[in-house]
């Protein structure tokens, strides 16, 4: 991931008057259990704090993240300004009707489980069928899906509380052609290394997709009045 470094974050979510800073924008979602630490990244991520116990999410929560990324084109690196915008979704079965709302015209699925908790991961599947059958019906064909665990902090205090392995997890993506990340604690990976990790997710969307914008999906629509922003850089 030494090819992206974190242009600015916004932590209001608000449009750029001037989509030409941009040369494209993507939709992502976090997809995957309740309780698995989706919130907990999101905000470690988008404000850089973390809290134990989060509330779980009731329908969405979304922030903008904007990254200068390097690419090759005609055999030469080159700088690209993109924007992601980031969507927490609600893992409980009670809202899914309303979640599946939030999968249309994603660009990125990032699927998350807890590396202590089997049943996240045993879940996966169904969440990979529901996401798939929601972007393919609104005929989405450019898009990839992005797999990561959570909690590796509680591991690395005690190996013995792990129940998926790094094999199993390797094992999903390969079958199902999906991109594997690793694992990652919200409590002990800083945010600039989350946001290095969606810098590169952004450059993976460019290379598959390339220019793209976010037309006709209300979801996207950003009004907020205030922001605040924080510019650093990272991968020199």
């Amino acid at each position: 991931m030494k090819n992206c470094k974190l242009l600015k974050i916004k932590y209001k979510y608000k449009m750029s008057d001037d989509l030409s800073d941009f040369d494209a924008e993507y939709k992502m979602i976090l997809v995957g259990n309740s309780t698995i630490g989706k919130t907990t990244l999101f905000k470690k991520l988008s404000k850089n704090v973390f809290h134990e116990n989060n509330v779980s999410t009731i329908g969405m929560d979304k922030k903008t993240l904007e990254y200068e990324i390097k690419i090759k084109e005609n055999e030469q690196e080159v700088k690209k300004n993109i924007k992601i915008l980031l969507y927490d979704t609600a893992g409980q079965e009670r809202f899914l009707s309303s979640t599946k709302s939030y999968f249309k015209r994603a660009n990125g699925v990032i699927l998350l489980y807890s590396i202590i908790d089997k049943k996240s991961f045993n879940n996966l599947p169904r969440w990979l069928n529901e996401v798939k059958d929601v972007l393919e019906n609104h005929e989405n064909n450019k898009y990839l899906i992005f797999l990561i665990g959570t909690k590796s902090d509680i591991t690395k205090e005690d190996e013995n509380k792990r129940e998926v392995s790094v094999m199993e997890a390797s094992d999903f993506c390969d079958k199902n052609n999906i991109l594997w990340y690793g694992e990652y604690s919200s409590k002990n990976t800083s945010q600039e290394t989350f946001n290095i990790l969606f810098a590169e997710f952004g450059r993976k969307l460019y290379e598959k997709i390339g220019f793209n914008r976010i037309a006709g999906d209300n979801t996207s629509i950003l009004s907020s009045k205030k922001t605040k922003k924080r510019k650093h850089q990272c991968c020199k």
